[in-house]
Formats: structure tokens, C-alpha cells, sequence
């Protein structure tokens, strides 16, 4: 367990640093608004793909992570430096889609992390599973709270590295976040390799009668099942609600308030702090036994105030530079960040005490944790996207309208979506 949450530490920091400043690499190098959206949901896209094949190769393997954990990494690696290494290329088109390829083929490494939810569904006690998933998630605060530390230190490169004779390659604060990501990606594969230890071998049945029949029903048991449906539901609905933010926070930001990516990422730093504050009050709650219904209802009901203060409040105005201005913007985000830690690890733990509740899907966790995370990863490609492309207004129509929103009307899909999901859980 010790060696997963080192994994969510060093990708929370990895997170930390490239959200705030990838907008800044994809505009230096001649791309568009809609470019950096696609370049968002391009790690998604990969994600969605190699899931799956996580899953499935963790079920046909006997329950072993150190291989598919190897491949994840040398795939982050190698991404990373496709990333760092764009700047090396005119700007214009190609720039931006070596960029993209870098953030993809990261993606397709970062997938893998959802081994670590197979892992507790299958080496962790159920009744203690809740417990352990809400205590992975907060150590994933940590690491958002060291994130203003790394841009701080970051928004300070400003070099250039020898590759080869004449080839010169500039290193500054964009395209270095490609060499730190590269850099966590090289510490995991050694920490893993020497300290994580396979939980034991799952009970083996008949092969084929065991794929046949999950093969054939898991779609069915899916669509048929609302206990195995309505968790994957809201999966879907969170990320693509909370998309929303890790799209517009640095855009809006830099038009609405003036902010760099170092002041950007202390918003972010306090929205870890709230985060690690709702995880302790989730952990609480989890350690007293409160039902999932309530965990994940609250949740809801905080997208729900969250979501319709960031349509109301994130306005552009002549006192932007103000208190109140910079409080307007970061309250929805503390609020939307506070209902995470209720709402993600309840709503995990209710799918799988449904995986565990249907005998079909037996030695078949690798593969239902990675379809559970496909949900949000999904949502995750889908939504950057459609926000970039039809949520947030570009500068140039706010400055020239009487209407200051710095989102359009249809942020409001994040309230009436989440009321949704509130009556659905109550049906």
C-alpha cells in the first residue's frame, strides 16, 4: 500500500505542475484555444484504450502488478520526453501535435493506475475497502499541496541543454514539466520494483467457463443491474463536472484576475488544503459507519451550490484585482473540491461491494475497476473538449460584450446534472 500511495503523491505533484501551465506551452507554441481542449482530452483518450488491457492483463496473469506497472511507466517516460521535447519544432501545427502525441502517449501509462483499485478489491478486507480508498485518495492532497513549491521552482527555469553538436534544445518553465513528470515516472518504476509485493493469488476456476460467461452477461448484468449501472453513472457525471474546472481554472484566471500559473497553482495549493479537509471529514464518517447513500448524496448536493456559484461569480469586472474578485472565483472551486472525497470513494466502494455482490463477475476486478475508471476517463475525453469549444468564452468576446460571464450558459449542465443524480440515488 505504501508503494500505491508513493504512486498517487508523485502523480498528483505531476498534476500539479503541467494544469497550470500547459495552456502557456500549447499558445508559445502557436496553438488555439480549441488545440489545448483536444490536447486535455488527448491523456483521456489513451486512457479509455489501455485500461481495459490493464484490467484484463492483471486477471490472466494470476493477480501480478509488477509487469503491467513496467510497461505503465516506461510508457510515462517516454511520453514525457515527447512532450519536453516539441519545443524543438517550428511553431504552428506539428508543435502542437507533438504535444499532443506526448500528452497521449502519457496518458496510455497513467492508465494503469487503476490497477491500484484491483489491487484493494482483491487484498483488502471489504468492510475495510471504503476506509483504504478514501485514505488513497487523501494522499493524493498531498502532493496538490506541494504543486505552487514545483511551478515556483519551475516559472524559475529558463536554460538550454546540448543535445548533439549543433542541436540545442531551450529548456523553460513549459516544456521542463515534461522532464519533472519523466523524472517521477523513472522514481516509481524503482519503488515499485523493489517494494510491492502481489497480494495472493486469486481462487482459479474453469478458464472458459469463467470468461465464457462474463463475456457473454457483463454488458447485460450492467445495463440490467442498477447497483452495478448508477455508480458507473455518476462516475461519468463527476468527471465531466469536474473537467470543467481543470479547463477553465488557468484561462480564467489569467483573463478574469490577471494570475500567472505560480498564483494560479496557490489556488490550487488551498484547494488541496480543502480537499485533504474533506477527506479527513469523509475518513470520519467512513470510520462511523455513514451509509454511501448519504456520502454520495452530499457530494451531489455540493456540485450542485458549487456548479451554480461558478456561472454566477466568475465574472470579468473593472475590480477583478480585488479580494472579493479573487474569493468569487475560489470559493465554487473549494466547494466543488470539498465534495470529492464524499462522493469518489463512497460511490467506488458501492460498485464494488456490487462486483463483489454478483458471483459472475468473480476473479474478473482488474477488469470491472479499469470499466469503472473508463467512465470518468471518458468523461474526461469527452469534456475538455466541449468546455474549450462551448463553455469558455474567449477574451476577445468578453471584452467586446455587455456580458461579463466568463462561461457560457451551458455551465449550468453541471447543477442539473447533478440534481440528476440526486433523484436517481434516492430512486
Amino acid at each position: 500500500l505504501i508503494v500505491l500511495i508513493m504512486i498517487n503523491v508523485t502523480d498528483s505533484i505531476s498534476n500539479s505542475i503541467i494544469g497550470p501551465s500547459l495552456i502557456f506551452y500549447v499558445v508559445e507554441m502557436g496553438g488555439t484555444k480549441s488545440q489545448y481542449g483536444m490536447i486535455m482530452s488527448s491523456s483521456f483518450l489513451s486512457g479509455i484504450i489501455m485500461m481495459g488491457v490493464y484490467g484484463k492483463w492483471i486477471d490472466s496473469n494470476g493477480n501480478k502488478y509488477k509487469q503491467p506497472y513496467m510497461a505503465s511507466f516506461g510508457l510515462g517516460i517516454l511520453g514525457s520526453l515527447v512532450y519536453f521535447l516539441a519545443i524543438l519544432l517550428p511553431k504552428g501545427k506539428l508543435a502542437v501535435a507533438t504535444i499532443l502525441l506526448g500528452r497521449f502517449i502519457t496518458g496510455m501509462g497513467a492508465a494503469s493506475r487503476t490497477l491500484a483499485y484491483s489491487y484493494v478489491a482483491t487484498a483488502i478486507p471489504r468492510d475495510q475497502q471504503r476506509t483504504i480508498l478514501t485514505m488513497m485518495s487523501m494522499t493524493r492532497s498531498f502532493g496538490m499541496m506541494l504543486g505552487p513549491l514545483m511551478n515556483l521552482l519551475v516559472s524559475k527555469v529558463d536554460t538550454s541543454l546540448v543535445l548533439y553538436k549543433d542541436i540545442t534544445i531551450t529548456v523553460n518553465q513549459n516544456n521542463s514539466v515534461g522532464l519533472i513528470i519523466a523524472s517521477g515516472e523513472i522514481f516509481l518504476c524503482t519503488i515499485m520494483f523493489l517494494f510491492l509485493k502481489d497480494p495472493q493469488q486469486l481462487k482459479t476456476q474453469e478458464k472458459e467457463e469463467v470468461i465464457g460467461t462474463t463475456t457473454k452477461r457483463r454488458s447485460l448484468l450492467i445495463s440490467s443491474c442498477f447497483d452495478l449501472f448508477l455508480p458507473l453513472v455518476t462516475m461519468f457525471v463527476f468527471m465531466f463536472n469536474f473537467s470543467l474546472y481543470a479547463v477553465t481554472i488557468p484561462p480564467v484566471g489569467n483573463h478574469a484576475l490577471g494570475w500567472d500559473p505560480v498564483m494560479i497553482s496557490n489556488v490550487l495549493a488551498v484547494q488541496a488544503v480543502v480537499l485533504f479537509i474533506g477527506m479527513c471529514a469523509s475518513m470520519v464518517c467512513s470510520m462511523k459507519d455513514v451509509s454511501d447513500f448519504y456520502m454520495i448524496g452530499f457530494g451531489n448536493l455540493c456540485f450542485v451550490i458549487g456548479g451554480t456559484a461558478t456561472y454566477v461569480y466568475w465574472t470579468s469586472s473593472s475590480s477583478s484585482s480585488t479580494v472579493a474578485a479573487a474569493l468569487k472565483f475560489a470559493i465554487p472551486i473549494f466547494i466543488v473540491s470539498f465534495s470529492y472525497p464524499f462522493l469518489g470513494p463512497a460511490n467506488r466502494s458501492k460498485f464494488t461491494k456490487a462486483v463483489h455482490n454478483h458471483k459472475e463477475l468473480e476473479n474478473k476486478h482488474g477488469a470491472m475497476q479499469a470499466l469503472f475508471n473508463q467512465a470518468f476517463m471518458l468523461a474526461g475525453f469527452i469534456s475538455p473538449s466541449f468546455v474549450a469549444a462551448f463553455v469558455l468564452r474567449s477574451p476577445n468576446d468578453i471584452d467586446s460584450s455587455d456580458n461579463k460571464h466568463e462561461l457560457t450558459s451551458l455551465a449550468w449542465y453541471i447543477p442539473i446534472s447533478s440534481s440528476i443524480l440526486i433523484l436517481l440515488l434516492i430512486y
